[in-house]
């Protein structure tokens, strides 16, 4: 009975030290780059758990540079949105408080997360080329993948906001892109996840056609848009498959 006792009465007194730290865990979860940190070592276990340490390291830092063009454009535009939280898995997401008045503006912050990931990836690579550090070619290879797919013009991906002025039919194009992947790439639960969540946005893009946060987008400014975006993804194509194929040789 005594040891029962005492340990029922250490594992109390584990129990409240527990509850005394929680709420000071609590407040720090309200600091936004604390939640980011929370969230992103969670996603790095559980990329480092499948795909080993290097793998994982690479993947959040390239997604984290990626999102953090998309805050820094935000707030460059005199607007609030929460750091990002990682979503194992699925990437990581940022949440506007406040919107922009119109397309162009939205398209401006869709395109910075690219640019931001082109960038990063870029100087992955060239660092690969001065150090020949396998892990950094990893990391550019990645990037350049995932900046690629998110140029996808459909739905919540970038490419869907980043052409959303230039003209309503390539949500259909890229919905039709994200099909054939699945199609002739093999079921992918994440792409599927991206075309169900996608057909509200690509509704509402036809729905609201004629709205001014569309038709007051000037001409040049449009072409301007597709122009930068076209330019990414014959960059991201010509160096994802130039990362991969080097990628490959050294894995032989």
């Amino acid at each position: 009975m005594r040891r029962r006792s005492g340990l029922l009465g250490w594992l109390t007194a584990l129990g409240l030290g527990i509850l005394g730290y929680a709420k000071y865990a609590v407040i720090l979860l309200k600091f936004a780059y604390v939640k980011t940190a929370v969230t992103l070592l969670i996603s790095f276990g559980a990329y480092a758990v499948l795909f080993g340490p290097w793998f994982a390291a690479a993947l959040v830092v390239m997604i984290l540079v990626h999102e953090m063009g998309h805050v820094v454009e935000i707030r460059r535009q005199g607007m609030q949105a929460t750091a990002p939280i990682f979503i194992p898995f699925v990437g990581a997401a940022i949440f506007q408080r406040s919107h922009p008045t119109d397309a162009l503006k939205q398209a401006q912050i869709g395109i910075a997360g690219p640019i931001a990931g082109t960038l990063g990836a870029t100087a992955a690579y060239v660092l690969y080329g001065a150090t020949h550090f396998t892990p950094l070619l990893l990391a550019a290879y990645l990037g350049f993948f995932i900046n690629l797919f998110n140029l996808i013009p459909a739905g919540m991906l970038d490419g869907g906001w980043i052409l959303a002025p230039v003209s309503k039919w390539f949500q259909v194009v890229g919905l039709a892109l994200l099909a054939a992947l699945v199609v002739f790439g093999g079921i992918n639960p994440l792409i599927i996840i991206f075309i169900l969540l996608g057909i509200p946005t690509i509704l509402g893009r036809f729905r609201n056609a004629q709205s001014p946060y569309y038709t007051s987008v000037p001409r040049p400014a449009r072409w301007a848009m597709a122009g930068a975006w076209l330019a990414l993804v014959l960059y991201l194509g010509f160096a994802s498959v130039l990362a991969h194929t080097q990628l490959t040789q050294f894995l032989k």
